[in-house]
């Protein structure tokens, strides 16, 4: 089942949750051109003590989608609003591809709202060469078409 977090200024992004609500909680984070829907076959082999979460980030899926608010520091600050929405105090973050990066800003700026981290196809670092894939990201516009979106990934 979709649920609905309602976040600082009325930024909405459906989520879904499943396992325990007493077990560990993880927070999954879905790359750039992706939505929580990209967890959905991990979803279903997670251990139910797993208590697991996925949202559309802003801009992503069916997420809200906001005319500004997309750096690294806008997605990492909803990830606490999201916790916050959620009712949960600190959870492992898991960060898919670009992802991490979230995943790793939120873990400097709020070290004591992260249990852990795990970087799912991630660099550490986005420090060296511009991946080849930056170019064409920055050049998209709205709306993105569904045939780029398969072919890219």
């Amino acid at each position: 089942m979709v649920h609905l977090a309602v976040l600082r200024d009325g930024l909405e992004l459906p989520y879904v949750e499943q396992g325990d609500p007493g077990g560990v909680p993880v927070v999954l984070l879905h790359g750039w051109l992706d939505s929580r829907r990209s967890f959905d076959q991990l979803m279903a082999v997670l251990p139910e003590r797993i208590r697991a979460f996925a949202f559309d980030q802003r801009g992503h899926g069916e997420g809200a989608k906001p005319a500004d608010g997309y750096g690294l520091r806008d997605f990492a600050d909803d990830i606490g609003a999201f916790m916050d929405a959620v009712g949960l105090d600190a959870a492992v973050l898991a960060g898919a591809s670009s992802g991490g990066y979230v995943a790793q800003r939120f873990a400097v700026d709020d070290p004591g709202r992260t249990l852990g981290l795990a970087l799912l196809g991630s660099p550490r670092s986005l420090r060296g060469p511009r991946p080849r894939f930056a170019d064409v990201l920055a050049a998209l516009e709205d709306p993105i078409d569904a045939a780029f979106v398969r072919e890219f990934n």
